[in-house]
């Protein structure tokens, strides 16, 4: 009888080039037995889980024996984690398990983040919020981008009149369990401290959305970390009174709940909360229901005004209550609406430290060529000292004029850069 000939591997099918690597692969699984059987005891239990190889340049990775299914598992959610954490995408992801074989395929980790998604769901189902008077699309031109992920924006301009939330008593009490084993909370003294914050973004050149997010205070070590502030409420559109109060009905409620009757935990532990409100300004005092922070009547605290503000005779505390505030409102100069969060105390109400110390830096900096001016030194040798000091400090920072114009234009200094300057930057180069 004739042998049979082989074809070549380039004239296989998909299927038949994959039943040849799986030959070659039980050929050599039943030869690495036999060795193993005359090379090692009978304790070693010699294993050989993969084989890889190339036919023409195409590579193959063949798992060995039954696959550990915890293992395999808590190796695909670690990934799913990874992968969230490093913001990287199916398509990136997918490139990756091509180079390295060792990474789960992709489409188990899509049908793990599925389950997870699943899983959380049923512990913290989000709910859609209709707002009642929606941002147009084109009400706004975003000056500045802060979100240019295609997907991201594609799914915020579908949800255009539609917000999300979630239940804020839900979130901890999944958060409670392991806040107790890291110690964060103690159950001896189970006292909360929560701090809801909010801020808008731009998501695309014409879609904005606003986020409010709680976090908890007795976690000081990870407070910072992006992780660790819990999203309640998201929803596309500005931050304006009258749609806040539409979104967050829902967490207003919740959190009267727990200022007056604490959380019961799922083990029947009953816990304190206190609760604290931090932002920008801007979001602030919308929260409160006042004017602008560039009214006549702009403290959420005193009633100072603006021509009283540095006038340092006065002995300004805070004057105000949220009591007296919510019985009504219009006793207090500034204040046009009712606060929506009522249950925090005013004294809990901090605005946020960098954008105080963005802010504060920006007029310092504003002041300090202001008295370059004054002193008839502005010209290229102040400029080219600002320029070199900026440098040494290690801060890009640049003048130029604008076309057309004698006005003379200066980079825009970030956070960092911001704080770099203050604490470095040598005035005396400039005041000698």
């Amino acid at each position: 009888r004739r042998a049979a000939t082989l074809k070549p591997f380039d004239n296989l099918t998909l299927t038949g080039q994959n039943n040849r690597a799986k030959k070659i692969a039980k050929s050599v699984h039943a030869i690495f037995d036999q060795t193993a059987i005359k090379s090692c005891h009978l304790e070693d239990k010699p294993i050989l889980k993969s084989i890889e190889f190339d036919i023409k340049d195409q590579p193959f990775h063949i798992s060995m024996g039954e696959e550990n299914v915890e293992d395999m598992k808590h190796k695909v959610r670690a990934t799913v984690q990874a992968c969230d954490r490093g913001q990287i995408a199916r398509d990136g992801y997918r490139t990756l398990a091509l180079v390295n074989h060792n990474l789960p395929r992709e489409w188990r980790v899509s049908s793990e983040r599925k389950e997870i998604t699943c899983e959380i769901n049923k512990l913290i189902p989000i709910s859609l919020v209709n707002l009642t008077s929606p941002l147009s699309n084109n009400d706004y031109i975003n000056s500045e981008v802060h979100i240019d992920d295609a997907e991201i924006i594609d799914n915020m301009q579908q949800s255009i009149g539609k917000g999300g939330r979630r239940s804020i008593i839900d979130i901890l009490k999944y958060l409670i369990p392991n806040l107790v084993k890291r110690e964060v909370l103690c159950m001896t003294h189970p006292e909360i401290y929560l701090r809801i914050s909010g801020d808008g973004r731009n998501v695309g050149k014409k879609v904005k959305h606003v986020m409010i997010t709680f976090s908890i205070l007795n976690d000081k070590n990870k407070l910072h970390q992006p992780e660790n502030h819990y999203t309640t409420t998201l929803y596309p559109g500005i931050e304006k009174y009258e749609i806040l109060n539409i979104v967050l009905e829902h967490l207003i409620v919740e959190l009267r709940k727990l200022k007056e009757e604490g959380l019961e935990d799922n083990h029947g532990v009953k816990w304190k909360i206190n609760l604290y409100f931090s932002s920008d300004w801007k979001f602030l005092v919308i929260c409160l229901g006042m004017n602008a922070a560039n009214s006549k009547y702009f403290c959420p605290w005193c009633e100072v005004s603006k021509e009283q503000q540095g006038d340092f005779s006065y002995n300004w505390t805070i004057s105000k209550t949220m009591d007296q505030i919510c019985e009504n409102y219009k006793i207090y100069k500034g204040h046009i609406q009712l606060p929506l969060f009522d249950m925090i105390p005013l004294q809990n109400w901090v605005p946020d430290e960098l954008h105080m110390m963005l802010r504060i830096t920006d007029v310092l900096w504003r002041l300090v060529l202001d008295e370059i001016r004054s002193r008839n030194t502005w010209g290229d040798k102040a400029r080219n000292v600002i320029i070199e000091e900026m440098k040494r400090i290690g801060v890009k920072f640049h003048f130029w004029l604008e076309v057309g114009s004698t006005n003379w234009q200066f980079t825009s200094l970030m956070g960092q850069d911001k704080l770099t300057v203050l604490q470095h930057f040598d005035l005396n180069k400039l005041f000698p």
